[in-house]
């Protein structure tokens, strides 16, 4: 199996071609070069952010109950 990173170039232990029946796959570059996650960064702010903001919603509606 071949991995090729960049084109033109291959990775640093596969230096051949792959015979007849091989196949190649085709990476990105090592490291996290797009990011940790698949979504942009302010979904991720807002997500975080309407998370947050429920789990408060959720005590403060939680505590104004009359207590029986």
């Amino acid at each position: 199996m071949l991995f090729r990173y960049e084109t033109g170039t291959l990775a640093p232990t596969e230096s051949a071609a792959p015979g007849a029946g091989g196949f190649v796959v085709e990476r990105p570059p090592p490291g996290l070069a797009r990011g940790k996650y698949a979504a942009s960064p302010w979904a991720i702010g807002a997500l975080g952010t309407a998370l947050v903001l429920a789990a408060l919603l959720y005590f403060v509606l939680r505590f104004r109950k009359p207590r029986s």
